[in-house]
């Protein structure tokens, strides 16, 4: 029996990418550019620290993988109606919701038949789900862009209409207090956080070659966790399995807040420098996160940051760093006493597939060197033959044409 394709397909991957290239604020004067791809990304994050927040504080249970669910939901709508400014967008949903969500999904139908979520999503986005992780979507979205526009109003604070947005923007904001994350965010430790993760943004990829669209560290996490979760449904993984793969996709890149994103061959051929900047990342990580958020935070930051790549779990509160590679690891992990399990290599495979995308998709447009020409190569070499669970994972590598 021959192997499959995965789900994930050329063009959702595509459309992914578009996100790299909508320009937020576009009608406003901004000291930098701010893009949509990298909000996502910012916004997922700070949903995830209110989830946390919102179990210690109001011990309320919050469902990981409908949060996951939810803002993918979210996300793929907003990459459909990507030229609909904010307050006109709010008016089309009082009045034409259902008409435009009927739209977004016709336009996703083929994208995303395969992976059985198209039903709960249009549920979902007709308005007819509440839920506490709805709620922190929303609080989230509204943090994530309020952190924006601060940036702007201080560049430009007497610009036509700024003070109105911000001041709409900050009530908005100020309706979610009852959350006890966003509460906290008022204070400077944990806004502290929210910026450092927000600094991602400005922290280009690739930095030392031309490239369209120019993704940032932060919206690259996103595109890694995304990967990881879609190509979960295809080879099988468990709910939990994918909730980890996700979050552990969004966070992998962190450490690089203060180290910069040092490139592989600097890396790789200076004897010792590898081993020496995980250190100096582990040290900033504790010292200006694990030090600050509560234990149960800072646990799970650490094991999604310090040996990012490696095949993991969780057993008697202990990790345990598994010897075992590809479908061996997934039959050790088959055991009722273990939890929190992560297929490291796999999400390897998928941080290589966004660099490759990277590289690829900014050929496509013409924006080419020698650095992303053999980048893409190499990886395609490297990947071309990867097959998982029945699942050719090559293919998305072999198979990538240039239009």
């Amino acid at each position: 029996m021959g192997l499959k394709k995965p789900q994930l397909g050329f063009e959702l991957l595509h459309k992914i990418f578009v996100a790299a290239n909508i320009r937020r604020w576009n009608d406003q004067a901004t000291p930098v550019e701010f893009l949509e791809l990298d909000k996502q990304a910012h916004k997922i994050v700070i949903a995830y620290l209110l989830a946390h927040f919102e179990q210690l504080e109001n011990q309320r249970t919050i469902d990981f993988e409908r949060l996951i669910l939810q803002f993918c939901y979210e996300f793929f709508e907003r990459i459909i109606l990507t030229d609909i400014k904010p307050p006109v967008f709010h008016k089309l949903v009082k009045h034409h919701n259902k008409a435009l969500v009927d739209f977004v999904c016709t336009q996703l139908e083929d994208n995303l038949r395969g992976f059985g979520f198209l039903e709960s999503m249009q549920e979902y986005l007709y308005g007819g789900v509440d839920n506490i992780e709805k709620e922190i979507l929303k609080a989230s979205h509204y943090y994530a862009s309020k952190w924006e526009f601060d940036i702007i109003y201080h560049f430009n604070p007497k610009m036509y209409d700024v003070q109105n947005i911000k001041n709409a923007l900050d009530k908005q904001v100020h309706e979610y207090y009852p959350l006890a994350g966003v509460r906290q965010m008022m204070y400077e430790e944990l806004r502290e956080i929210v910026d450092m993760f927000g600094q991602l943004r400005f922290q280009k990829r690739w930095s030392q070659t031309p490239r369209v669209p120019c993704t940032s560290v932060l919206g690259h996490t996103l595109i890694v966790a995304l990967c990881a979760y879609l190509l979960g449904y295809d080879l099988g993984f468990s709910r939990e399995m994918q909730i980890q793969h996700f979050l552990c996709g969004l966070f992998h890149d962190l450490p690089e807040i203060l180290t910069r994103d040092i490139i592989s061959p600097i890396k790789k051929n200076v004897e010792g420098l590898d081993e020496f900047i995980k250190r100096i990342e582990e040290e900033a990580v504790r010292e200006k996160i694990l030090n600050i958020v509560p234990d149960s935070i800072a646990q799970e930051i650490v094991y999604y940051t310090q040996n990012e790549f490696s095949n993991r779990y969780k057993k008697n509160h202990q990790v345990i760093f598994s010897a075992q590679k590809g479908e061996d690891f997934l039959q050790e992990i088959k055991q009722e006493s273990i939890y929190q399990p992560i297929f490291g290599e796999f999400l390897k495979y998928c941080d290589h597939l966004s660099a490759f995308l990277e590289a690829k998709i900014s050929i496509e447009h013409g924006i080419k060197s020698k650095e992303l020409i053999d980048g893409a190569k190499n990886l395609e070499y490297f990947y071309n033959s990867k097959s998982l669970n029945g699942i050719d994972l090559g293919y998305l590598f072999r198979e990538f044409k240039d239009s």
